[in-house]
């Protein structure tokens, strides 16, 4: 099988722990962080003819909780983040396909509502574990490109909370966001 989901990066810097992820709820969470900024980041991107589009967090509590299997928006494609997550070595981020995907559905934000998973509004598919196979998992206690157009989601069974920070990545000249390919393509100098 061919890998589309996942690549460690090699990136010549650190990147920068937001405040936020020093936190730890009893909940999974979901913020946007546009006011974070990591010039290194930025820079690193820039230098590649790339940017950062939009800057988010994600929180999976421990003792096997999940952030549920999802796209980043409500369609099928490979678009990519670069994320780093603080937390316990065996939570991973999973990739699944569907066993019958008419039975996607669109988020209404309802599998949200009173969780304190996020204030923001969610256009993407959802997916039931139970209709699908894992095909897919890694840790990404280190920086990894992910592919976000596939269905994913997280899973914790550590004792410790989960924090990842998503870095969503377009072109520097045009809007669009950068597919798995084009970032092998781009990064193929930091890959491992």
């Amino acid at each position: 099988m061919e890998n589309i989901y996942h690549r460690y990066i090699n990136l010549p810097f650190e990147i920068k722990r937001p405040d936020i992820t020093l936190e730890f709820p009893d909940h999974i969470r979901h913020q946007a962080i546009n006011n974070h900024v990591d010039e290194q980041v930025n820079a690193f991107n820039e230098s590649l003819g790339l940017k950062v589009t939009h800057t988010e967090v994600f929180y999976t509590p421990p003792n096997g909780e999940k952030i549920p299997i999802h796209t980043d928006l409500p369609a099928l494609d490979n678009r990519v983040k670069i994320n780093v997550t603080w937390g316990p070595e065996e939570g991973v981020i999973r990739w699944f396909e569907h066993n019958n995907p008419e039975n996607m559905y669109n988020n209404d934000n309802s599998v949200y509502k009173d969780t304190g998973f996020t204030e923001e509004e969610h256009q993407n598919l959802l997916a039931e574990e139970h209709e699908c196979t894992l095909v897919y998992e890694a840790n990404t206690n280190r920086p990894s490109i992910v592919n976000v157009g596939q269905l994913h989601g997280t899973y914790n069974p550590g004792n410790e909370g989960r924090w990842t920070l998503c870095f969503h990545i377009g072109y520097l000249d045009y809007e669009d966001f950068l597919t798995f390919d084009k970032a092998l393509e781009y990064y193929k100098d930091y890959l491992e």
